[in-house]
């Protein structure tokens, strides 16, 4: 990992605390949870900005497989295709403590799996998987380059990873918590980049993956890449090593009594203003968010 990974990497570790305490208090808050039903798609037919996945799904040959992939809880993937019998995994860094929220608040509801975006060809064999969905996610992570590269290995050819992303989330948030790039549309091309980069992906996936990406009319970036060749061996190298030195991170900062200190302390300040955050109107918060970004 470059010293840019490992320090994007180590802020993520300390967003753990804010994200969980965010799905605790909207699983926590009934009004929340009934709005997360209102527009979730679980249980219902899957629709998707700018890609007919219904039409998708009716070309795979056989059962395919999809992936939504950095799903948190909000289960904005829908279930139904058609008809036709596929197979769906939601998979996320954080399962274990999504999982324990949903034993207490939702049992009804599908466990999520673990796994990373940025290691995720660790997780499922090289051209299995038919579909992945990346929600509000891509910009969480520490590669997303990377990331994306992970997921062409996972698919097979004519496989597609789409995306959709609120526009530069992270210059939003002020590059707080997990928000450390941006994803943005420049002409017709998707952009990922943040104050020390900017990546132009339809340039990077040439010869490997086509690449549209549109403008939603709620302002949703929306990428669908998909795969027409193999990732070359030297282009996402060393899985393996990768999740060794991020465990290594991980172990080093939860022995930290300093780093242990400031992360309950987050998760302790995290579970207090989420519940009363969730009582005040959007627009307020919002407002809020934007007073407290000019003072950064």
């Amino acid at each position: 990992m470059t010293k840019e990974e490992r320090d994007s990497f180590n802020k993520w570790i300390k967003g753990i605390p804010y994200e969980i305490a965010f799905w605790e208090s909207y699983y926590g808050h009934g009004k929340s949870l009934n709005a997360l039903k209102s527009w979730s798609d679980y249980g219902k037919e899957c629709r998707l900005d700018d890609f007919d996945i219904l039409g998708f799904v009716s070309s795979c040959n056989t059962s395919p497989l999809l992936i939504d992939l950095g799903c948190a809880l909000s289960y904005t993937f829908g279930t139904g295709y058609g008809g036709k019998e596929v197979r769906v995994d939601r998979v996320d860094p954080l399962a274990m403590f999504y999982n324990r929220i949903l034993e207490h608040h939702a049992p009804e509801m599908p466990r999520i799996k673990f796994g990373m975006l940025e290691t995720i060809s660790s997780e499922y064999e090289a051209g299995i998987v038919d579909f992945i969905h990346v929600r509000n996610a891509l910009d969480h992570s520490a590669n997303p380059v990377l990331g994306i590269m992970e997921c062409l290995k996972c698919l097979r050819p004519g496989g597609v990873l789409y995306l959709n992303h609120h526009r530069n989330e992270a210059l939003r948030e002020n590059y707080r918590g997990f928000h450390q790039y941006n994803v943005d549309k420049a002409d017709d091309n998707l952009i990922i980049w943040n104050n020390d980069a900017r990546i132009n992906i339809n340039e990077t996936l040439a010869g490997i993956a086509t690449v549209k990406c549109t403008l939603t009319d709620q302002g949703h970036v929306v990428g669908v890449i998909t795969k027409i060749s193999d990732v070359p061996a030297d282009t996402a190298p060393g899985t393996p090593a990768r999740m060794s030195e991020m465990l290594q991170l991980t172990v080093e900062a939860i022995n930290s009594p300093a780093f242990v200190m400031r992360y309950h302390a987050a998760r302790l300040t995290s579970s207090i203003a989420h519940p009363v955050m969730r009582r005040i109107p959007r627009k307020f918060v919002d407002r809020l968010k934007h007073l407290l970004s000019r003072k950064s």
